[in-house]
């Protein structure tokens, strides 16, 4: 890669499926779902720059071109996108620039930042949300990124058990890199991909928890109406990470949208 390395890994045999992390995570968050997913598909898992095994960001550079170059390692001619959080912001937008090369995208609970026009509602969410981040940075500068971590997942992830609580907790702290970056150099689409869902050919599945954030529910929401071909699932018992924290209702999501 021009400026740096990504790192990826390949497991399974079957139809193609790309997995994108949440922001502060690495591919390890992907390995309960693996345990099936590899039995039925061949898994392209990466670590995003500034995570992982992946180089740091030291110049500015374009998200959609490091999936492209990850789609080209692993021999990925098109794929089901299967994007955590932040991961879903990237994978629509990939989707959104190499159709072709898209077959679906599962967004899990996407975080794409401030809505733009927001209604009331999404204002309140926003607002919400950004009371939380004003805690979790304050954790950062007084108490390090253990504390700031463990606020951070007790928050978006209440319905987790003690292990993916303690797992999710060490990724952050494995990532302390990205969480502490003076300044983050990839580049989404401009403009960006939260306002151009209505121009998304590709079919879209969006699921959100329903122990999650109302912004993320109310950014599903939007997808759903905006995006042509999108459908909206609902896990009630799960949080912002559906995949560890309602898994068997995860799964039977993922393998139907794997075969529709």
């Amino acid at each position: 890669m021009p400026g740096g390395y990504l790192h990826y890994q390949v497991r399974g045999a079957g139809p193609d499926v790309v997995l994108f992390n949440g922001a502060t995570a690495d591919l390890r968050m992907w390995e309960s779902t693996l345990d099936w997913l590899a039995g039925v598909a061949r898994v392209t898992m990466f670590d995003c720059r500034d995570t992982g095994l992946s180089s740091p960001g030291t110049a500015p550079y374009s998200e959609v071109d490091d999936v492209a170059a990850v789609f080209d390692a692993a021999g990925v001619t098109d794929a089901v996108l299967v994007g955590s959080s932040e991961g879903a912001r990237r994978a629509l937008a990939f989707a959104h620039q190499h159709a072709a090369r898209v077959r679906r995208v599962v967004a899990v609970s996407g975080a794409f930042g401030e809505f733009p026009d927001p209604t009331p509602e999404e204002a309140a969410a926003r607002q919400e949300m950004h009371a939380v981040f004003a805690k979790i940075d304050h954790a950062l500068e007084t108490d390090g990124v253990r504390a700031a971590a463990e606020i951070d997942i007790d928050v978006w992830a209440p319905a987790l058990d003690a292990y993916h609580r303690r797992k999710l907790v060490g990724l952050q702290v494995a990532n302390a890199h990205r969480i502490t970056l003076a300044h983050y150099h990839g580049r989404e689409l401009d403009p960006p991909v939260k306002t151009r869902f209505h121009e998304i050919t590709v079919s879209v599945t969006a699921v959100v928890g329903g122990r999650e954030f109302a912004g993320s529910r109310l950014w599903a929401e939007r997808i759903v109406r905006q995006a042509p071909h999108a459908t909206l699932t609902v896990i009630p018992e799960a949080d912002h990470f559906a995949m560890l924290s309602a898994p068997e209702q995860f799964e039977r999501v993922l393998r139907e949208a794997l075969t529709s």
